[in-house]
């Protein structure tokens, strides 16, 4: 069984992926493109496919069909991965698509539902096409709603290195410090973290909210909230500096108003963080609902993000509780490991469909 995965761009959570579960498993693969927002650590410089000319890109994805049997594409509205889609309806030698997917099953009305409609349903409820949602919830319920059996549905959880960020002391750091992580954008709320962070903690020298990440409203945001000593703009870090971060903070909180996944909150889990996220997120509900591992807040009413945090600050028992939680989640289920036997079973459903045996 020959396995190919077109990957988006090589971000430092691909490339672990690719070290511990593609090359282990002799996936051959290649990267769209050559950018990426998540920093590599020590990274080389690598060919993309849209490096290519047009003609080469078609040549190579027509040599992929011809000489694997399970091609595996991260995400599904690329033209390259329609192409793959129409050439194996008109092959002869059909071979078996896998749609790799962050994406939430959000319900949509008019007529961008209609357009969405239309364009997954055929592609879905083909039965040479798999769906590798990252997470067992609403990133599932995706692929089924457009026409995908279940029988085809296998969860590829989103994934980081967690042997990186894995921590053997304790937090009982002074002071204790709330930990934002992520690009400084409207999306991600910070305003509102702020503000929750502020109405309990303003004059308490024993808090501090620490936040990594640069982005357009950081220079703003310095500003408005310089005059307060105990909230801390480190700027962008990576690699070991940003693990160092993780491992001298206490929870992390991410207050954004829409997030596929955010593998922050795996990382924080693996080093031990508890995680205060919020209903948007889309890792909660395998990461943190039911897990014991933190706190789910509302927007509404607005005061439940500051009434979440300072929950977490007054109860040390309850803090340490799912501090534990949160480093067995990731140690022991969370991992490559299962994403490894995910995989597997997946490949396994790849050679009923060849053989016609399902």
């Amino acid at each position: 069984m020959k396995v190919f995965t077109f990957f988006v761009e090589p971000s430092s959570y691909t490339r672990d992926l690719i070290s511990n579960i593609h090359e282990k498993m002799s996936i051959d693969y290649i990267f769209l493109n050559n950018s990426s927002h998540a920093i590599a650590d020590g990274g080389k410089e690598i060919e993309a496919l849209t490096e290519k000319s047009l003609p080469r890109q078609i040549r190579f994805l027509l040599n992929v069909h011809k000489n694997y049997d399970l091609i595996i594409f991260n995400g599904y509205d690329k033209w390259q991965f329609m192409l793959l889609f129409i050439l194996n309806l008109l092959s002869r030698n059909r071979k078996v698509l896998a749609i790799d997917s962050d994406t939430r099953f959000r319900k949509r009305s008019g007529i961008k539902g209609l357009i969405k409609k239309l364009y997954l349903t055929p592609i879905f409820s083909n039965r040479n096409v798999l769906g590798f949602p990252g997470g067992n919830f609403t990133h599932k319920e995706l692929f089924r709603r457009y026409g995908m059996k279940e029988d085809n549905i296998f969860l590829m959880p989103m994934m980081v290195n967690n042997k990186k960020f894995f921590f053997n002391g304790t937090h009982k750091n002074k002071p204790f410090t709330f930990l934002f992580v992520g690009r400084i954008i409207p999306l991600k709320q910070i305003d509102l973290l702020i503000e929750s962070f502020l109405s309990n903690f303003a004059n308490n020298e024993n808090a501090v909210l620490k936040i990594v990440g640069g982005g357009k409203l950081l220079t703003g945001l310095k500003k408005k909230y310089d005059n307060h000593s105990n909230i801390i703009f480190t700027g962008p870090k990576f690699g070991k500096d940003l693990v160092n971060e993780y491992h001298s903070s206490n929870v992390l909180v991410l207050p954004s108003e829409r997030e596929q996944w955010g593998l922050v909150v795996n990382e924080a889990l693996a080093a031990g963080l508890p995680v205060i996220a919020s209903e948007e997120v889309g890792a909660i509900f395998d990461l943190i609902d039911k897990r014991d591992t933190g706190y789910i807040f509302s927007f509404e009413p607005k005061d439940d993000l500051a009434n979440k945090m300072k929950l977490i600050y007054d109860d040390k028992n309850l803090y340490e509780k799912m501090s534990k939680n949160a480093s067995k989640l990731m140690q022991e289920y969370w991992n490559y490991d299962l994403y490894k036997a995910s995989l597997s079973k997946a490949i396994g459903r790849c050679k009923q469909i060849l053989e016609r045996k399902d």
